[in-house]
């Protein structure tokens, strides 16, 4: 009992103390980020569309997300369950807005890879147009893809006093299980297919001359000028962070697919629940810190921060 008590303390105090670190932090950083690729120079660039959506899913899943999280595992405090609307729209949002924030980074990517490659024909598809048909063409679809938890999860009784947002369904639970699974590993596997070939075309570049196109918005696409690469060492960093931070999530969504049939112990299913918690909160790491790394990478970035804050 004392492990088990040991467990549930460590999960509280990284909820009450992590939690608000992430979401101030994270969300300031998702604010800033949304100006500084608003502004007016970076839009002339396709790349800062998908990092304007991409810190707009992210300030999303922190405010929406994350503070549910923080009060259910922090204080107890589970807002899903206080009926069947505010559950299914909870599990709408969490899985809508779980898939948008990697898929516009994943768009980023390959953004960035089309236009590192020496192709000329390639590289004209980076324009502004491609943007804004993948940016809301893609939300829709999502949206639509996941309007399944509308209807299958509600609140459910499952002990006396103890309420659970969950559905009663075995089939749609696999389902979902799976899901998650194949989709937890799926999109790192993306992000870094995307970042490898997108390295492969710059040093290809570095040995040969690319000459410039003209794109549909007027400008002359070379991957070699400053403002491309300031944007692909941030779409290559923040690839990479998160491929880093899901390795824990990937871990314990696997080991749990693996061990879902097997009789366990309290101690074990509540070391499971625990994995569980610290796995979901590790997995808003990089959103949280996105503004942050691009800080680090970006001397663009840094330099429109700082106007920004002397309001040049």
């Amino acid at each position: 009992m004392e492990y088990i008590q040991t467990l549930l303390s460590v999960q509280t105090y990284v909820y009450q103390i992590g939690s608000v670190i992430l979401i101030i932090g994270g969300g300031l950083g998702c604010i800033l980020s949304l100006i500084i690729f608003s502004k007016k120079n970076l839009r002339k660039n396709p790349c800062s569309f998908y990092f304007i959506a991409y810190n707009f899913a992210n300030l999303c899943q922190l405010t929406l997300l994350h503070i549910q999280g923080m009060l259910a595992y922090g204080y107890n405090i589970n807002i899903s369950t206080f009926n069947d609307s505010f559950c299914r729209i909870d599990y709408y949002l969490g899985y809508v807005l779980d898939i948008l924030s990697p898929f516009y980074l994943i768009l980023a990517s390959i953004d960035r890879m089309l236009v590192t490659s020496r192709d000329a024909r390639i590289r004209r598809h980076s324009t502004h147009q491609l943007a804004y048909k993948c940016i809301i063409g893609g939300t829709i679809v999502w949206m639509l893809i996941h309007s399944h938890t509308l209807i299958f999860f509600k609140v459910i009784e499952i002990i006396p006093s103890y309420l659970v947002c969950y559905s009663d369904s075995n089939i749609y639970l696999a389902f979902t299980n799976y899901y998650a699974l194949v989709k937890t590993i799926l999109i790192p596997i993306v992000m870094l297919i995307c970042e490898v070939f997108t390295i492969k075309h710059i040093r290809s570049t570095r040995h040969a001359t690319v000459a410039p196109v003209s794109t549909a918005i007027g400008s002359a696409v070379n991957p070699t000028r400053s403002k491309d690469r300031q944007l692909i060492g941030i779409v290559l960093i923040n690839a990479s962070v998160y491929i880093i931070f899901t390795l824990v999530p990937v871990s314990v969504a696997i080991y749990k697919q693996i061990t879902q049939f097997q009789n366990k112990s309290s101690v074990e299913s509540q070391v499971d629940l625990f994995l569980t918690s610290i796995s979901s909160f590790i997995y808003y790491i990089p959103f949280s810190i996105s503004f942050y790394t691009n800080l680090i990478v970006s001397k663009t970035f840094r330099k429109e921060i700082k106007n920004t804050v002397l309001c040049k």
